[in-house]
């Protein structure tokens, strides 16, 4: 009796593994049946980047079976496209794949290497463009006050110390060296760009990382506190070149002196209220943050 139950028991788990077999090889054969190839690419929250252009950089081949699709392999390639910033990809049966993005708007640009690097705020790279011929072919004379940092010539000339000098004439004191001319270039982006920073390497969709790690604190910074506000849309130009003088060329002709990169939430306060208050957006000279002067003369 007990030994009749078992090849029961025995004839009913092979049926049932015969049945879930078929029904698995079934399913299978469905699964790759022309129904389950992908005909339909949808694409959603793209603003600037073309359809065409993210359905390319996908790589998704229409006809391929829609589970053969690797959706983190579509995500990594997109998220390595100019001005893609993050990118969702889903499975829509029988035959579609959903790609979903958000573009990223650079805070700012940085001149390297003759590309323009478009950063966030928090340092990610959303474009790499080649740089406008104007920035490229002056960036090294816009340093500011270049010459001051220049050693004196005559300091150093040792002939001139055995010199005899007429009794009762007097040495005529040295020139002051003069600031370097604020120039103030119209760059043709939508966003400030910052020159001076040195080596970097970038990769868009990655962080970029300064060779300064100096002025790369400076610079988030600066991004944290000040170039993130509104006002400060009318920059056009920072330049970092130096520790202790940070500048910026604001609208036509208005060099802004900040100094170092402390106190910068005042700094910022002082400028939207002198921006607002008291100065034109069209204003030209030299605003001093640190004194809290203005000089309306240009160079």
């Amino acid at each position: 009796m007990a030994k009749r139950r078992r090849r029961r028991l025995r004839k009913q788990v092979s049926v049932g593994l015969v049945v879930i077999s078929l029904i698995a090889a079934g399913i299978l054969a469905l699964l790759l049946t022309p129904l389950f190839n992908v005909h339909t690419v949808t694409v959603h929250g793209n603003k600037t980047v073309a359809r065409e252009d993210i359905v390319r950089g996908s790589g998704i081949i229409e006809g391929t079976n829609i589970f053969g699709v690797s959706l983190s392999r579509v995500r990594d390639n997109l998220e390595g496209m100019n001005r893609i910033a993050s990118v969702k990809v889903r499975r829509v049966l029988p035959s579609t794949i959903s790609i979903t993005v958000e573009e990223g708007a650079p805070t700012v640009y940085i001149l390297s290497g003759g590309n323009c690097v478009g950063i966030t705020s928090d340092g990610r790279v959303v474009s790499i463009t080649s740089a406008p011929a104007s920035l490229t072919g002056a960036e090294a004379p816009q340093l500011p006050f270049a010459a001051m940092d220049k050693p004196d010539a005559e300091e150093n000339d040792e002939s001139t110390e055995d010199e005899d000098i007429d009794e009762g004439s007097e040495e005529e004191p040295e020139p002051e060296p003069e600031e370097a001319e604020p120039i103030v270039l119209s760059t043709g982006l939508d966003r400030a760009v910052v020159v001076g920073m040195g080596g970097a390497q970038y990769k868009v969709g990655q962080k970029i990382v300064f060779d300064d790690e100096v002025k790369s604190e400076q610079l988030f910074k600066l991004l944290d506190e000040f170039l993130f506000d509104d006002i400060c849309l009318g920059v056009n130009r920072v330049d970092m070149s130096r520790y202790d003088s940070i500048y910026m060329d604001y609208g036509a002709g208005l060099r802004i002196s900040i100094g170092p990169a402390e106190e910068l939430s005042f700094k910022l306060k002082s400028f939207k209220a002198i921006m607002g208050e008291q100065l034109s957006e069209d204003a030209t000279g030299t605003l001093d943050l640190v004194r809290l002067t203005y000089d309306p003369k240009t160079r």
